[in-house]
């Protein structure tokens, strides 16, 4: 039921955005706000009930608390900044938040608990190398709904729930080399 959770601060995120003129960038301070707040309580939630983080979740969900917080604090700067990256700025965060979580999780990017460590580090990389090119066709074709926004997420789940899968399956695909189907 959490996990489910985790994903609402996006949700009603896009849900809001859908209600205003979006080309008045003050017109982004109700998505915002609503979504970092959101955002924050399901943090605060998964931290006291010690639940595992989705990793791409998470950084959406620090994505918009920082848009929020920017609006609150009026950081117009950050909000420009947000602007021009459009959807790329999420994956900035996913992948800001992938290297966080390679440096000081045992469950990796990829956020497993498995004891195979080895296997947990190699699918948290290329979970990370598939965010980095995410980020670069949703940068390169900002404006274009498609292959900016629909395509490079998509493409990153699959990839996370394929890894943590095969992961999981106790046949260590990542370390191996093996293809994935």
């Amino acid at each position: 039921m959490l996990t489910y959770l985790e994903a609402l601060p996006l949700a009603l995120f896009l849900l809001y955005i859908r209600q205003i003129d979006t080309e008045l960038p003050t017109e982004w301070q109700g998505p915002f706000v609503a979504g970092g707040i959101a955002a924050l309580g399901v943090i605060l939630l998964f931290l006291h009930r010690k639940q595992v983080f989705n990793r791409l979740l998470l950084g959406i969900n620090l994505y918009l608390i920082s848009g929020g917080l920017a609006f609150i604090t009026h950081q117009w700067w950050l909000n420009r900044i947000y602007g021009q990256l459009q959807a790329s700025g999420m994956l900035l965060w996913i992948i800001a938040t992938g290297i966080a979580s390679l440096l000081i999780s045992s469950r990796g990017f990829i956020g497993v608990d498995s004891p195979d460590a080895g296997g947990i580090r190699t699918c948290s990389f290329y979970l990370l190398l598939v965010s980095i090119l995410a980020f670069a066709l949703s940068f390169g074709f900002r404006g274009n709904p498609m292959l900016s926004e629909t395509v490079p997420f998509l493409g990153l789940f699959l990839a996370r729930n394929t890894l943590k899968t095969k992961l999981g399956s106790g046949i260590n695909e990542c370390e191996t080399g093996k293809p994935f189907p």
